[in-house]
């Protein structure tokens, strides 16, 4: 059984009553599958190469929306402990709004997680 220290939204150890909170099993899947999101292609020094383009392939004009959903479900489909993904949607921000919300619903070693939401630069 995998266990975790749980984050909130802004990727901070999220506490309860003053002490680190912890996720496991399927919680600890949706939580690595938004960290994996959240990490922008580039940002790691030491491998250039990983991370979710963002700023190179995503948020660019014109706006590709099959490529788009292509590259996240990819992305989080390669998450450990994650079998495989039943429903996918996203919905971008308007042209001057960089912003995405990701609906998904994906089968673990542990279950199915449902209904869960990732956004990003909200």
């Amino acid at each position: 059984m995998a266990i975790s220290k749980a984050l909130n939204s802004t990727n901070d150890l999220f506490l309860l009553n003053g002490r680190i909170a912890m996720v496991s099993e399927g919680e600890q899947v949706v939580q690595h599958v938004r960290t994996r999101l959240q990490f922008y292609l580039g940002e790691w020094f030491l491998d250039l190469s990983a991370g979710t383009p963002w700023l190179q392939e995503i948020f660019v004009t014109p706006t590709n929306l099959s490529n788009i959903e292509s590259i996240l479900k990819a992305r989080i489909a390669l998450t450990p402990e994650l079998s495989s993904i039943v429903d996918f949607s996203m919905a971008i921000g308007g042209p001057t709004n960089r912003s995405l919300r990701i609906n998904f619903e994906a089968q673990t070693s542990y279950g199915l997680v449902s209904a869960e939401e990732i956004y990003i630069n909200d």
